[in-house]
């Protein structure tokens, strides 16, 4: 009984292993392989959405972020530009008032202490020949002030007579003179009217004519280290007025606090300039 135990445990457990090899591969080919093998995944799993099958509402929300990125960048390139205008300008600001606090050292006749590298830095580019013309000025000054008194002084040289003058020399000139008063105006005017002429344009800062008159006087060393003196007040004045120009006008060589060239244009210069002066021939 035994024996036949043992023999029928074989056979059932034969036939269950034919079976299952068997049977399996009928039901699913690839046998009891697939059994062992990962199960596949379903066929009917979500895939990734493609960008075109977006919802409605995602892209409307992604149109509006980019026309606020769009705006955003607009925006902030008009600030640059505003930022641009205002350092601009400023700087010209400050270029005027630095030609100012010149033009009033430069009459007084001090010194320009801190004012000399100020204008080296702003408008050394722009107007070098003016700002040397300043300085040097500065450095040797001269003031109408002192103009004035010297060419008082000069009227009363001229009207007294030379020392080494004789009688008969006397006597001709004190005639000359009362023919010259007499004569019809068109023969020209006296020396001390001359001077008259000139103190009075003096007072009213014709410089050119004052140095006209007395030009027309009889040389003198005085008379000549007055003029000399008159013409370097003239250039000084004409240089304050170029860089004050510059500080207004100047489109490229204009420089800031820190000797930068200030790239914004002068809002008072003409819109048309730089375009006029192209086409301007140059013959013309």
């Amino acid at each position: 009984m035994l024996l036949m135990a043992l023999v029928g445990f074989g056979a059932g457990g034969g036939a269950v292993g034919w079976m299952v090899l068997r049977g399996d591969g009928r039901a699913a080919p690839g046998g009891w392989h697939q059994l062992l093998s990962p199960p596949t995944p379903m066929a009917t799993a979500s895939a990734p959405a493609a960008p075109d099958a977006l919802p409605a509402g995602l892209l409307a929300s992604q149109t509006a972020l980019d026309a606020r990125i769009l705006t955003a960048e607009q925006r902030l390139d008009r600030l640059d530009m505003q930022a641009a205008a205002a350092a601009g300008n400023a700087a010209r600001a400050e270029g005027l008032l630095v030609a100012f606090a010149a033009r009033r050292v430069i009459e007084r006749g001090a010194t320009l202490g801190y004012l000399e590298d100020q204008l080296k830095l702003r408008f050394g580019d722009a107007q070098p020949r003016a700002v040397a013309t300043l300085i040097a000025t500065a450095r040797s000054p001269v003031t109408l002030d002192l103009l004035t008194a010297r060419l008082q002084g000069m009227a009363s040289h001229i009207a007294t007579a030379p020392a080494s003058e004789t009688l008969w020399d006397r006597t001709r000139r004190e005639l000359s003179d009362m023919l010259i008063i007499r004569r019809d105006s068109a023969s020209g005017p006296t020396p001390t009217a001359r001077l008259d002429h000139a103190l009075t344009a003096l007072r009213e800062g014709a410089v050119d004519v004052a140095v006209a008159d007395v030009q027309r006087l009889p040389a003198t060393r005085e008379t000549a280290a007055w003029t000399a003196d008159a013409h370097r007040y003239a250039e000084a004045e004409n240089a304050l007025d170029r860089i004050e120009t510059a500080a207004l006008l100047e489109p490229h060589t204009l420089g800031d606090g820190t000797g930068r060239k200030v790239s914004q244009p002068s809002p008072l210069a003409p819109p048309q300039l730089g375009t006029q002066a192209s086409a301007t021939p140059v013959g013309h």
